[in-house]
């Protein structure tokens, strides 16, 4: 498994489109839904963006453990591929942490149901 996949560029090399694959908590939210289960109930069937997606990647995709994140990398003449490696691997725990957040929040009640007496 990958944590980001490059896909394609501009002709000029100068921009990439990356796919992050970002790890989920096995956790559950503020009403005891796990998030990996609100994940995959909010984003239904999930087909990845990487078209060489290896199978084992794909199952974690549908079970909600890896949450898929696409970004356009802009980059520029001279920039080495260890220097652009650095970029994406600080750019991967960057989101793992704010992506993530993100979804904590946004699914923070998901599956919350009351009846008013």
């Amino acid at each position: 498994m990958a944590n980001y996949h490059i896909l394609n560029g501009r002709p000029d090399g100068n921009q990439y489109r990356v796919v992050f694959h970002l790890p989920v908590p096995d956790t559950t939210n503020n009403v005891g839904v796990n998030y990996r289960t609100a994940l995959t109930q909010w984003l239904g069937e999930t087909t990845s963006q990487v078209p060489f997606i290896q199978s084992a990647e794909q199952v974690q995709l549908d079970n909600g453990e890896l949450y898929e994140h696409s970004w356009d990398y802009d980059t520029h003449d001279g920039v080495s591929l260890s220097e652009k490696q650095a970029e994406l691997d600080a750019k991967f725990t960057a989101l793992s942490t704010v992506v993530v957040n993100q979804l904590q929040v946004r699914l923070g009640y998901w599956g919350y149901n009351r009846d008013v007496p």
